[in-house]
């Protein structure tokens, strides 16, 4: 049986309750992931941040981004949003932006059940927990295939 310790990335960042958005949106651009798990003060996985809520909540709203879309030449009109946030941003932490109904697996559970857990709540990826919920990486689809042809 193929086990989730055995496939996950485990090189990710992990987050504070008050660690400020900005702060965020440097370890994002900075990496390759597109999830962060958030912790309390005592490691315990408390949810997580994700780059696509910040890009389409606090940057632009969903009807904004098709209209966008559709009109690229809108696109200067909306350069006001960006202004806005570069003024709001300090004042935002992990915790008003964080998803507290995290997914997650542990570390000794099957690559099936992960891949079963993707499916049902259909998500691309899942964090990885140890026994003590502490976040240790995060499995996605990508690990998933690697399962398939080994």
């Amino acid at each position: 049986m193929k086990l989730v310790k055995d496939f996950i990335k485990k090189e990710i960042p992990i987050l504070h309750k008050d660690t400020p958005l900005v702060e965020i949106i440097k370890i994002f651009s900075n990496s390759e992931h597109n999830i962060l798990p958030v912790v309390d003060k005592d490691g315990i996985l408390t949810g997580i941040v994700s780059l696509e809520d910040i890009i389409e909540n606090l940057l632009f709203s969903k009807e904004e981004t098709i209209l966008l879309e559709k009109l690229s030449f809108l696109a200067d009109l909306f350069s006001e949003s960006f202004e806005n946030f570069k003024c709001v941003s300090p004042l935002i932490v992990a915790e008003d932006i964080i998803q507290a109904n995290v997914i997650s697996v542990k570390e000794n559970d099957s690559m099936l059940k992960a891949l079963i857990l993707m499916k049902k709540k259909n998500v691309h990826r899942v964090i990885v927990v140890d026994k003590n919920n502490r976040p240790i990486g995060y499995i996605s689809r990508n690990e998933i295939c690697k399962v398939l042809i080994c």
